[in-house]
């Protein structure tokens, strides 16, 4: 068997029918003592421990994580600093209610599959130290095993034909989100328009400016600068100003700014931390076992009702 070396969580993330696609760096957030305190405002500590309990995952030292929505279901991909010595796929045994089938095709790498009320439920387990949990549909455990084997050549979500179109990210970003295109139907008239011609687009996070976070907006594409930094303003402008806005303190946001390059168009502003995180706080209402769904199990609902796209 080829090598089955953690790698990072993008390396299990298939393009094919990938709908929406976010990551982050746990470990970094949590180990900045401000950051960390902003978060535990929303989730707080016994959330924390509760979703530790349940999966013998701590979100807080986990190097990378990524969840990917698709059709069939959502794959969520996280990777330790250390192995854990089995005690992640133990839980998930435990947790099964009907199946427990284990396959150790290799030294290093185990997929464990069953179902939970019914559901469909699979982990993968590469090195004990990274693990791709797939629910709603048992194909995209066994497509993150192929990868796992390298036996899979297919592109991963970065490389598919649609994301590779964005510029790589910030090396210091907190969290991204990406939605690869074509944006059609009611997405194809957001932002005035400017969606329609996008080819794919990201949500960057990284810290600003004391007291801010800076919110960075990519599109792949290419408009006329005349015409889409009018029709992006006009948007900004509507969001910040309705209710969702307010509540998060999008009318407060600062040094906005808009670059058209040639194939890109980027936006960014810089946004209250303390009115942010009041607004997620206010809006928040799971806890993490709810979010997982029943006992902590994770849900296949989405966290975002992102744009479908053409396989």
């Amino acid at each position: 068997m080829a090598d089955t070396a953690p790698r990072s969580p993008l390396d299990y993330v298939p393009a094919a029918g990938l709908r929406w696609l976010c990551v982050a760096q746990p470990q970094r957030i949590f180990s900045d003592s401000s950051l960390r305190g902003l978060i535990e405002r929303v989730l707080d500590r016994d959330r924390l421990v509760a979703f530790t309990q349940l999966t013998a995952l701590d979100l807080t030292a986990l190097e990378a994580a990524a969840i990917a929505g698709y059709d069939l279901g959502t794959l969520y991909v996280a990777s330790l600093a250390a192995p854990d010595a089995g005690a992640v796929r133990a839980r998930f045994q435990d947790r099964l209610t009907t199946g427990a089938i284990v396959k150790h095709p290799a030294p290093l790498l185990y997929r464990l599959s069953g179902t939970r009320a019914g559901e469909p439920r699979t982990l993968l387990s590469v090195n004990d130290r990274l693990f791709a949990f797939a629910s709603g549909d048992a194909t995209l455990g066994r497509v993150a095993e192929a990868y796992a084997e390298r036996r899979l050549k297919s592109p991963t979500a970065l490389a598919g034909a649609s994301l590779a179109s964005l510029p790589s990210a910030a090396s210091d970003a907190l969290g991204v989100a990406y939605f690869p295109g074509p944006f059609t139907g009611p997405w194809a008239s957001a932002l005035h328009g400017v969606l329609r011609d996008a080819s794919a687009a990201s949500v960057a996070i990284r810290a600003g400016a004391p007291g801010t976070l800076t919110l960075t907006i990519t599109l792949a594409g290419e408009w006329p600068e005349e015409v889409a930094a009018p029709a992006i303003e006009a948007a900004w402008t509507e969001l910040a100003t309705s209710s969702t806005g307010l509540l998060f303190g999008l009318d407060q946001a600062k040094n906005m700014r808009i670059v058209a390059h040639l194939h890109h168009l980027t936006w960014s502003t810089d946004l209250p931390t303390e009115s942010l995180v009041a607004g997620l706080r206010a809006a928040t209402v799971a806890n993490v076992p709810e979010m997982f769904g029943e006992h902590g199990e994770p849900s296949t609902g989405h966290p975002v009702d992102g744009p479908h796209h053409d396989p």
